[in-house]
């Protein structure tokens, strides 16, 4: 079956295009908003696999997490100075032509005793960042 006959198909049995885009849109935004939680949930895995493995400087890292947010339309800000140490960051993103949505980017990064550094970052709204901002704080008043 072609294409177009497969259309006029579902025309003449009333099943209109947009029904199928609906049903898998659950937020009725555009299909790639970070509010989509299948879009933050990509977005989150991405920067999961990107950050993996470790890194020889911190600005490796911060270039790995820029590299999967432009693949989301997103943009980190461009003067920030990774610290050699290691930091705990939260930046605000937005996301180019997608509106007013808030959303942030929460980036923990350190340098481990074989002289490598480890991330994690994830993006999420305000009340993410709250919860992760504190879990870090708990762990740091347990020690």
């Amino acid at each position: 079956m072609r294409f177009k006959q497969y259309l006029s198909e579902m025309e003449l049995a009333g099943i209109e295009p947009s029904q199928a885009e609906d049903a898998h849109e659950p937020t009725g935004e555009g299909k790639t908003s970070i509010d989509n939680p299948k879009i933050r949930m990509e977005a989150n895995y991405r920067l999961t696999n990107e950050l993996y493995t470790p890194f020889l400087s911190p600005e490796g890292g911060i270039q790995a997490i820029r590299k999967v947010l432009h693949r989301f339309g997103f943009d980190m800000p461009a003067l920030y100075d990774a610290n050699p140490e290691g930091d705990e960051i939260v930046f605000e993103l937005d996301q180019y032509g997608l509106g007013d949505y808030e959303t942030n980017i929460y980036i923990l990064y350190y340098l481990t005793d074989e002289g490598h550094y480890e991330f994690y970052a994830e993006i999420g709204d305000d009340e993410r960042m709250d919860e992760l901002m504190s879990d870090e704080e708990i762990d740091e008043e347990e020690e």
